[in-house]
């Protein structure tokens, strides 16, 4: 079988959702896809991935939140990941410990100051 590469240089909030949905699917059919080589280090790997996509404000969903939150908080990768989600602009999901708000005060804060200040 020969070895099939796909792209993602541009990858959008849609993009990583279909990436981590099919990713189990893809080890099996030995798909390739090029990523940051710190992703395959994440907490979340083996994680469902929906957990990483609340959707709403309920508690349900809150309660989602913070389990991921909870999972990222034990990463070894819990910094690329957010500066990552930072760089590409990831507007939902749980991304190195943060939610979607969270990450929009974080780029407030840097285009304020020059300084990334998380916590």
């Amino acid at each position: 079988m020969p070895p099939y590469k796909l792209k993602l240089s541009t990858i959008n909030c849609q993009a990583c959702e279909i990436f981590h949905k099919v990713r189990k699917n893809v080890q099996m059919l030995n798909i390739d896809f090029e990523q940051e080589d710190w992703m395959l280090e994440g907490g979340c790997v083996y994680s469902d991935t929906e957990l990483f996509f609340p959707v709403g404000s309920s508690m349900k969903a809150m309660k989602q939140a913070n389990e991921a939150k909870a999972i990222c908080m034990e990463c070894p990768v819990i910094t690329e990941c957010l500066e990552y989600a930072i760089r590409t602009n990831q507007d939902s999901g749980i991304w190195g410990g943060t939610t979607e708000d969270e990450r929009k005060s974080i780029r407030r804060q840097y285009r304020k100051t020059g300084l990334v200040i998380n916590g």
